[in-house]
């Protein structure tokens, strides 16, 4: 029951944050693919994630588990989330493929998983909401001691 209402919740969060933001229309998915990747513009498609996950500094889990790190990382690697079962047990590591796999179709990727959002078809937001995710959650260095 929680978990139906924690998923109903998510959603519609997810469609009140999807609202009109009277921002500039995004040029067709061909045109973007035919450019680079666009972490700015990754910031900007993450808004829908960031409802349930956070990045950045001292991420908290949300409904979500913080993503901080993900490049590379093992799923279901923080100890103090609840991740389902399906998700420990898949042997997944994050990286930019496993990514785009998952935010097209998560369940497609892990059946049984708990993530609400259904997933996003378009190629070129996957692979700018990744470049964000590679830039927003890489390690940063430590300052010099100059």
């Amino acid at each position: 029951m929680m978990t139906r209402l924690a998923s109903l919740t998510c959603a519609l969060v997810l469609l009140a944050a999807c609202g009109g933001g009277g921002e500039e229309p995004l040029p067709s998915d061909e045109e973007r693919l035919a450019m680079p990747a666009d972490p700015v513009l990754g910031r900007r498609l993450f808004r829908q994630c960031a409802v349930c996950h956070d990045v950045g500094e001292e991420p908290r889990h949300r409904v979500g588990p913080n993503l901080n790190g993900i490049m590379g990382a093992e799923a279901g690697r923080h100890p103090d989330f609840s991740y389902s079962a399906s998700l420990k047990r898949s042997g997944l590591v994050w990286d930019e493929e496993t990514l785009d796999a998952y935010i097209e179709k998560p369940q497609a990727v892990i059946p049984g998983g708990r993530m609400a959002f259904q997933g996003e078809p378009s190629e070129a937001n996957r692979r700018d909401i990744i470049a964000y995710l590679k830039e927003a959650t890489a390690p940063q260095p430590e300052p010099s001691e100059d």
